[in-house]
């Protein structure tokens, strides 16, 4: 039987991979497009609920994102011995416009702001684990970035 704090290593890797460069919807880096999406709609966090898709402030392809890693979470409780129903919530929730940490200061080596990805898992018994981590992203901008040749059909 799995013990339940393993779900909190789970939602540290789909944070790590969450922020990641290779986390593109249409070639672009994600968090850049979910920044600027927040942006626009005056507010500075990205809500994205893995089970129903949906995101606030609305995006185009948040179903699809929240797929891709709603697979992830289920690959990842196969693997630890979970069930399916031992999962209430899952929800990424990306912070823009946060203060950065002196540390960040220090080693800064990208542009953009700094902002803090935390993943919430919620199980059955009502008691939730989280991971959270803290990086850099610019708003997108084609004009800026490059666009990766991975593109998907959508």
């Amino acid at each position: 039987m799995p013990r339940r704090r393993q779900l909190k290593g789970i939602a540290s890797g789909i944070a790590s991979k969450f922020i990641s460069r290779n986390n593109d919807v249409n070639g672009y880096w994600a968090l850049g497009l979910f920044y600027k999406t927040a942006a626009e709609s005056g507010k500075s966090v990205f809500n994205l609920n893995l089970i129903t898709g949906e995101s606030s402030p609305y995006f185009k392809y948040s179903a699809r994102v929240a797929k891709q890693y709603y697979c992830f979470l289920q690959e990842q409780m196969n693997k630890l011995g979970f069930e399916d129903y031992q999962i209430k919530d899952a929800v990424i929730e990306v912070m823009f416009d946060v203060p950065p940490t002196k540390r960040q200061i220090i080693y800064k080596h990208t542009w953009g702001d700094p902002l803090i990805c935390k993943v919430s898992l919620t199980d059955d018994l009502n008691r939730t684990w989280q991971s959270e981590f803290r990086a850099w992203c610019g708003k997108h901008n084609p004009i800026r970035e490059c666009r990766s040749i991975r593109r998907y059909v959508l």
